[in-house]
């Protein structure tokens, strides 16, 4: 096969740049290369493949968009071997004059005789051709396998042979080149404010609205708890939690949008000079919002977040309870080399870049030293300790100046007895979580009574005992 034939979609545009410079006049006619009349293959089929998805059958055919071009795959098998990757023809009728579609891609897969071909589309035009040419049966579509012999091209025509699909039965083959559902059109509308620019987005639809963004989410405050920012903690630990390693803590946050008025304000009086009539109005959404959290692991995206841009930010983040501190100081850390609890809201409209939003978390210092006033707990989250009291066997001596029968301990409402035959005894206690986070230079220090019973009838009460240590000597 001719070298130049491997890229058919490069050689149509050489002949066609060619003749607007030689034929200037016919310079919009579609000019393309044919090869000599060819004849239809007898011993060779074509056949586009097909697959079950769900539980249907299809065929193997699919089409997508970026937006700006289209494409169209499709596998397709032989019926026996050829030596060379043939190429593929699209052809088809429109309003009466022949026209066709080269695909710009053909492979060979895995599977024996089996291909997969690819058509590129860069133009609306082109795009409308194939929808009508797929979905029109008047088109009397064609899909052609062309192969290089000794005596010239061979075709063959694929089967189904009229290429028609219905778009109500075949929805599969049109997802993407059918126009796309009906959304807000926007245009890009840049405004300077104060030497800064704000990107602003224009209804293409209603001209005369210009839809903008927040400056940026901060904590939201409740008027009816004086002013309280709307931030809340609380920990979780496993039943069998022993150590703080074992617990969590979780922030829930509400973010407020705030809008600096005097930039809308701005903006409003530039866009009447063009539009005497605009008005200026807020998103309430997007096409697509992605929150972003400075945390100690990094930034981090906040997937479970709700948000709404006219009405704020639902959120909460968990993370080990030995991080609280770090959190906490973090929430009056106004330094800019603080990144954490700042971040931004990827805010993006389908064709634009994202814009993004600062988010920031921050507490005023007068709530530095009031955290408990943030806690909120349901139930006391505790973890377990185990503690040992040991007595002295000789205690229990018969010939000692005062043998001891038993030996009563109560400690976190529980009630434990050494004597000879067990003179130490085991127990668990629970400490509260609050109390180690909240006070983490605090001394733990464990509470409890004594009872001790003498052989000869006698009793010494010990009250509010107290001891550091998880073995404890008695009495």
């Amino acid at each position: 096969m001719n070298t130049f034939l491997n890229d058919l979609v490069t050689l149509n545009k050489i002949i066609l740049d060619n003749a607007r410079e030689q034929f200037p006049d016919a310079g919009e006619k579609r000019l393309r290369y044919r090869a000599a009349p060819a004849t239809l293959a007898e011993d060779l089929a074509a056949e586009v493949c097909t697959e079950i998805v769900s539980g249907e059958t299809r065929y193997q055919i699919a089409t997508s968009t970026d937006g700006t071009s289209w494409s169209m795959t499709l596998d397709f098998a032989l019926s026996r071997q050829v030596p060379q990757i043939p190429y593929v023809v699209l052809t088809f009728s429109t309003f009466g004059n022949v026209d066709e579609m080269i695909f710009d891609k053909v492979l060979l897969t895995a599977t024996e005789n089996r291909y997969q071909a690819q058509l590129d589309l860069v133009r609306l035009e082109q795009r409308d051709a194939l929808l009508r040419a797929l979905s029109d049966y008047d088109a009397q579509t064609t899909l052609v396998v062309a192969i290089h012999t000794e005596h010239g091209i061979l075709n063959t025509i694929t089967a189904p042979k009229i290429f028609y699909f219905a778009e109500n039965y075949y929805p599969y083959i049109y997802q993407g080149i059918v126009p796309p559902p009906p959304r807000l059109q926007l245009i890009l509308t840049p405004l300077a404010f104060k030497d800064v620019w704000y990107n602003y987005y224009q209804d293409y639809v209603r001209k005369n609205y210009l839809y903008y963004l927040p400056d940026t989410f901060l904590l939201a405050t409740n008027a009816a708890d004086d002013d309280k920012p709307m931030l809340s903690i609380s920990f979780s630990a496993a039943e069998n939690a022993t150590s703080l390693d074992d617990v969590n803590v979780t922030f829930d946050y509400f973010l407020s949008p705030k809008v600096n008025q005097a930039r809308i304000a701005d903006a409003t009086g530039q866009f009447t000079q063009a539009q005497p009539d605009g008005k200026l109005a807020p998103f309430a959404n997007a096409d697509t919002l992605t929150l972003q959290l400075g945390l100690p692991d990094g930034k981090t995206e906040e997937k479970n977040a709700l948000i709404n841009l006219q009405s704020g930010i639902v959120d909460s983040f968990t993370l080990p309870a030995h991080q609280f501190a770090l959190i906490w100081d973090a929430l009056f850390d106004r330094s800019p080399q603080n990144l954490l609890l700042k971040g931004y809201l990827a805010v993006r409209f389908t064709g634009f870049n994202p814009d993004n939003i600062p988010v920031v978390l921050a507490l005023d210092a007068k709530y530095q030293s009031k955290v408990r006033e943030f806690i909120k707990q349901s139930a006391p989250v505790d973890i377990n300790k185990t503690l040992e009291f040991r007595s002295d066997s000789g205690a229990y001596d018969p010939s000692g100046p005062r043998p001891i029968k038993r030996i009563l301990v109560n400690i976190d409402n529980q009630t434990v007895e050494l004597d000879k035959d067990h003179p130490s005894h085991s127990v668990k206690v629970k400490i509260s979580v609050l109390d180690l986070i909240l006070n983490p230079d605090k001394k733990l220090v464990y509470h409890y009574d004594l009872q001790v019973y003498y052989v000869d009838g006698g009793m010494t009460p010990y009250y509010d005992k107290t001891s550091s240590f998880e073995i404890i000597y008695v009495p």
